[in-house]
């Protein structure tokens, strides 16, 4: 059974790997940070929709590349100047052409849509504020300067938006 058939596997998943996409859509352009980190889930919910074992490359290491050959084309739309050529191999498996089709892509915008709108739904503010600091990147230390709370408190929050977040995206 992959993930694709089963969504909590899937939710799962995503949940795991959002950092990675929020953490790339950082360091490649932070001015683009909203709109590369939307395209960095997608390429998320393609790998794990695509990716097979018997290819030889780990699941965290097909959907980084996802992630990112996902972002790498959408700076080239938007600045037209890509700095980093793409792994030949790596685009050929996450850019499998059954995947580009519009019907996916907007499956997947959908799947993403409802996962913010639970989210936000579940998380109190206090937890969703902590928890959109800290998928941007921003340790603990430094999310409690920005917000005017304590370490411990950060932490404390964090686990509950985990938890609550495990518990929610298991029911999409």
């Amino acid at each position: 059974m992959t993930a694709d058939n089963d969504k909590a596997a899937m939710n799962e998943l995503i949940s795991r790997y959002s950092f990675v996409a929020s953490a790339k859509a950082r360091a490649i352009s932070p001015e683009y940070y909203e709109d590369l980190f939307q395209e960095g889930l997608i390429g998320l919910v393609a790998a794990v929709r695509t990716y097979d074992q018997g290819r030889g490359a780990s699941f965290a290491t097909y959907a980084n590349r996802c992630i990112k050959n996902r972002m790498i084309n959408a700076v080239k739309k938007l600045e037209s100047n890509l700095t980093e050529p793409l792994d030949e191999e790596f685009e050929n498996m996450c850019a499998d052409k059954s995947e580009i089709i519009p019907e996916n892509i907007i499956e997947s915008r959908e799947q993403l849509d409802e996962i913010n709108r639970r989210m936000a739904e579940v998380l109190s503010d206090k937890e969703w504020r902590v928890f959109k600091l800290f998928s941007m990147g921003l340790g603990y230390e430094s999310i409690g300067d920005e917000l005017g709370i304590s370490e411990k408190s950060v932490n404390n929050a964090m686990q509950r938006a985990r938890k609550k977040l495990r518990a929610e995206l298991g029911n999409i």
